[in-house]
């Protein structure tokens, strides 16, 4: 059973390391696998509508404003406010609504699932390691919990009618909802710019 002074140097160790990975922003997502198809490097789609499949209405809003507003070489505008109230469960409706608007290609986006990594905690001072030294070593405040959030994002072009770009990303111990879709639309963003995919 930990002493309250145990506790305590856990709470502390574990709010210092929210508190960098806040500070890090981005720093915290990671795309860790992406495909471009070869033949659509250089599509430079210029009106991309953002999708993000999820129940939650203001869930879906804020991740499609926040992807959209990454996307700044292009004019990208979340599915929300062109679909209205178009069944999402329809695919013809809402592919036939976002070819009548004009959009080029679809950035779709969905939450693939939560996990969690246990790791030792690396103290990078000597006062910091010699006080959680004192107690035992096989101590559970010694192992640190990380929630990994994974979203898969695919860019698809209503042209040829195919998918031109995926990319799984992985971001580690997110404060919120908000801040991982932040994390995850920059990450996305730079990786399919890059590939001068978008205008």
């Amino acid at each position: 059973m930990k002493t309250s002074s145990q506790l305590g140097r856990t709470v502390v160790v574990v709010n210092a390391l929210a508190m960098a990975l806040a500070i890090a922003g981005c720093a915290s997502t990671k795309m860790t696998s992406t495909w471009t198809d070869p033949s659509a490097k250089g599509a430079s789609l210029s009106k991309i509508a953002v999708m993000a499949m999820t129940k939650d209405p203001g869930l879906r809003r804020m991740a499609e404003d926040t992807a959209a507003s990454q996307l700044a070489g292009a004019h990208a505008v979340p599915s929300y406010q062109v679909l209205g109230e178009t069944d999402l469960k329809d695919r013809d409706a809402v592919k036939a609504k976002l070819k009548e608007q004009g959009f080029e290609g679809v950035l779709f986006m969905r939450l693939a699932g939560v996990t969690e990594q246990v790791s030792p905690v690396a103290y990078g001072t000597f006062d910091g390691y010699y006080d959680f030294a004192a107690g035992p070593v096989n101590d559970p405040g010694y192992l640190q919990t990380d929630t990994i959030v994974h979203v898969v994002s695919n860019l698809y072009s209503l042209r040829d009618d195919k998918l031109i770009w995926s990319g799984v990303s992985q971001t580690f111990d997110p404060a919120s909802a908000q801040a991982t879709m932040s994390g995850v639309a920059k990450a996305v963003a730079i990786s399919i710019e890059k590939e001068r995919l978008v205008l």
